[in-house]
């Protein structure tokens, strides 16, 4: 026993050692201005760093930067003469108030990696793509100049590696699985907290926000041994994504709106192993404003709706709306959505269906509860309506057009007196077919001739109780003249 502890108490030795030597690695090498020249040269950019927080056990308790900016493009020049002088706002490309690396790291001897976490605190990237096209980060993709010895090295891997692929391509292509994860992967969060990127085409004059950015994936745990119960990644996204001024091209003209995703990713497929994602996710937008969106422009004009009662003109062209959400599911390119509603001012609309992310073909199942402030201007594009029908079948004397107005009112609204349509939605996202399928609306032409024949029908009474009481008349004229004869002849 002896023994045992002696061997055991050398191990944690060695153990305790090999951190506070790679604690100590870490601090010499990880120095502030050495990583400020070190990106600068790297990225052809002002570089500044805040501090940098390592120490001897940073092996264990992880690595924190703080207040990093990167600016745009730079000459070395440009660059030599902003030395020591903070990152302008204005040239600003990536901003981050901290990074934070820990891992752990007794597991790697196991063969597993655990991350507690890595993640941006409060980024902020600055995209602008300039008229010509490029980018303020295309240089950061152009290949570097190359002396002629670096030219002909990078031509001998070229080659060697084309030569690589052939051979490889001369066998069967394996399809990655999980079984090619060398180890078993747990990680705490990895992602963006508190973002904002802002994207701006200088060409097309259209400017993005992402703001209040929080994109994190979480808990996951993936074992290639046991995909049953160990194979997902929770996801959690929270942001605002608007436009700045109007939208130039696409179905959506302007946007604001506040988005959440709270679901599981499962990577692969439990018994193939191979790599096969599907999502479950609850998807919800505290808030939003739209302008433009095709489908929701299709509901306010359907043709059959519109000869019944007229344009739906006075819904809005901004939807905004407040706690909307959907269910999403999703697996090889198809999305289903369900349990789906958004309410605004002038509507509560369900939705369900599926869309295809290759195909952008959409079929949905939608429902809109009007607000009852919409019943009186839909009451007066059925009235006109109306009077355009009674005006054409001749029958203004007979037919009056409030009435028949009242009854075409009722075959629109529920119980509650409030309009109910119900949709089918199919085509594209972009060229949707919208059809109204409820209610079952009669013609006005019928309306108003149901209402004509009901004014027929009491017309008729009347004129045969009238010939009746002529005739009742003409009767009791003879009889009392035939008495008035008899009377004067006795």
């Amino acid at each position: 026993m002896k023994r045992v502890f002696k061997w055991l108490g050398i191990a944690i030795g060695v153990l305790v050692l090999v951190i506070i030597a790679a604690g100590v690695a870490i601090m010499l090498i990880v120095d502030k201005d050495m990583i400020d020249a070190q990106m600068e040269n790297a990225l052809n950019r002002q570089v500044s760093i805040g501090a940098i927080d390592v120490s001897v056990f940073s092996v264990v308790s992880g690595i924190e930067v703080k207040d990093v900016k990167i600016s745009n493009f730079k000459t070395p020049a440009q660059r030599e003469a902003l030395k020591g002088k903070p990152v302008s706002a204005n040239e600003l490309f990536v901003g981050l108030s901290s990074f934070t690396f820990k891992l752990k790291f007794l597991p790697l001897l196991k063969k597993q990696v655990e991350l507690r976490e890595l993640v941006l605190l409060e980024p902020v990237i600055n995209v602008v793509r300039y008229p010509s096209g490029l980018f303020n980060f295309s240089d950061l993709l152009a290949p570097k100049k190359m002396t002629a010895e670096e030219k002909a090295e990078a031509l001998k891997k070229q080659q060697e590696e084309a030569k690589k692929k052939a051979e490889e391509a001369k066998q069967p292509q394996k399809a990655f699985t999980a079984d090619d994860l060398p180890v078993e992967i747990a990680i705490g969060k990895v992602g963006i907290e508190k973002g904002l990127v802002s994207f701006v085409d200088q060409g097309l004059k259209q400017s993005f926000s992402i703001y209040n950015l929080t994109a994190l994936v979480h808990s996951i745990e993936i074992d290639p041994k046991d995909l049953a119960k160990k194979n997902s990644v929770k996801l959690k996204i929270e942001t605002g994504i608007k436009t700045v001024g109007q939208v130039q091209t696409g179905s959506v003209k302007s946007f604001d709106v506040g988005l959440s995703i709270n679901g599981t990713l499962k990577p692969f497929d439990p018994r193939s192993k191979k790599v096969d994602p599907e999502l479950s996710a609850k998807v919800g937008s505290g808030y939003g404003t739209l302008t433009g969106l095709q489908i929701f422009e299709k509901l306010k004009e359907v043709e059959q709706l519109e000869k019944y009662c007229g344009k739906f003109s006075f819904l809005k062209g901004d939807v905004k709306w407040k706690n909307a959400y959907v269910s999403v599911w999703y697996k090889g390119g198809t999305v289903k959505l369900t349990d789906g509603r958004i309410a605004t001012d002038d509507y509560a609309l369900n939705f369900a269906g599926m869309t295809n992310i290759n195909t952008k073909a959409v079929g949905m199942d939608m429902d809109m509860l009007l607000a009852e402030k919409h019943n009186k201007p839909i009451r007066e594009g059925i009235a006109k309506n109306v009077e355009k029908g009674i005006k054409a079948a001749k029958l203004e004397k007979y037919v009056k057009t409030e009435k028949v107005a009242d009854s075409a009112m009722k075959s629109l609204t529920n119980k509650d007196g409030k309009v109910y349509l119900q949709y089918k939605v199919t085509g594209t996202m972009a060229k949707p077919d919208v059809r109204l399928v409820a209610p079952k609306l009669p013609g006005i032409g019928d309306l108003v001739k149901d209402a004509a024949g009901d004014i027929k029908d009491v017309v008729q009474e009347k004129a045969e109780k009238k010939v009746e009481k002529a005739v009742d008349k003409q009767k009791d004229k003879a009889k009392s003249k035939a008495t008035k004869k008899l009377k004067k002849l006795f």
